[in-house]
């Protein structure tokens, strides 16, 4: 690999009929369906996020064979997803699941970072003590499907952890960073009658604990399948990767210097860097009153996310 070991990513951006409008400046967006899922990081096929090394732009999925920076195939994903109308009610299997299913790949454990939520924004979380999960068959039918699960009202730090099998989605207006398992197998149990396919005896098959998982920022996010550390950053900051083989930096706030050695980039809201140099890394805010229009209406808080295993 290079000397500096930092490499910047390209993410990939997807529409959804939900898409709450947060990324479509900051993508260039000018389609009707707006952005709903910004993939920063997979060598998912469906994915092709891409990588830059030095002057040359490749696709991840390359650049992880090239210098085998895993002996599989990575082992988590991160999106940045953006919402303004209701997600459908889902769920995503276990491992296990995957197997018994007759699926390929893994189970999709997954956990939300919240960024950002308007007063009118709610999670809907597990089935309500006392439900059985036989309602899940009729929910097509149902005069009010989201009324059998729990309520949450999302606030800016809150780290929601959704374990393989607990049903879940969001109403309102949302903004979220996304860490999970390398995998895209979500079973739709109603959709708001958008037409698309539902999932409904695969979706059955995994519900298990219905028992939603609520922390902060301020403690952290560790699991036995990845790690987040969410690093505040006042005028200079100066850390070195958490990750065993690589960790992947996100940055949410106002331009900051960030240099390794003699190397320099300069991180924008939503930009992400790949980094396997275990040389410090220094971050100095870069001091200015003025936001690009680009980058207008994003939440700015300082605050670097450091992915990891």
């Amino acid at each position: 690999m290079s000397d500096a070991g930092i490499y910047p990513l390209i993410p990939y951006a997807i529409p959804k009929p939900w898409g709450g409008g947060h990324l479509d400046t900051l993508t260039g967006n000018t389609a009707e369906e707006r952005i709903g899922e910004y993939v920063i990081f997979s060598d998912l096929w469906q994915f092709p996020v891409r990588i830059r090394q030095g002057e040359e732009i490749l696709l991840l999925a390359d650049f992880c064979k090239e210098h085998r920076l895993c002996e599989e195939e990575l082992p988590f994903m991160l999106k940045i997803l953006s919402t303004a109308e209701p997600i459908s009610l889902q769920n995503h299997p276990s491992d296990a699941d995957v197997v018994a299913l007759g699926l390929q790949g893994r189970g999709k454990f997954e956990c939300w970072s919240i960024l950002e939520a308007d007063d009118y924004a709610r999670a809907y979380l597990g089935l309500r003590e006392g439900e059985d999960k036989s309602i899940l068959k009729g929910l097509t039918s149902d005069t009010n499907p989201l009324s059998h699960f729990n309520e949450y009202l999302p606030r800016r730090g809150d780290i929601i952890k959704l374990e393989p099998g607990l049903v879940h989605s969001t109403t309102g207006r949302l903004l979220f960073y996304e860490i999970q398992q390398q995998s895209d197998h979500t079973f739709r149990l109603y959709d708001f009658g958008r037409g698309r396919a539902l999932h409904v005896d695969q979706a059955l098959h995994c519900v298990r604990d219905q028992k939603p998982d609520i922390s902060l920022f301020s403690a952290g996010l560790k699991t036995e399948n990845f790690c987040v550390t969410y690093h505040n950053v006042p005028r200079t900051t100066d850390l070195k990767r958490l990750g065993e083989r690589f960790s992947v930096f996100t940055w949410f706030g106002t331009p900051v210097n960030l240099s390794c050695g003699s190397d320099a980039f300069v991180l924008k809201w939503g930009d992400s860097i790949l980094v396997t140099s275990r040389k410090k890394l220094t971050l100095s805010r870069i001091q200015s009153d003025e936001i690009e229009a680009r980058y207008a209406g994003l939440p700015m808080i300082d605050m670097l996310f450091e992915a990891y295993v």
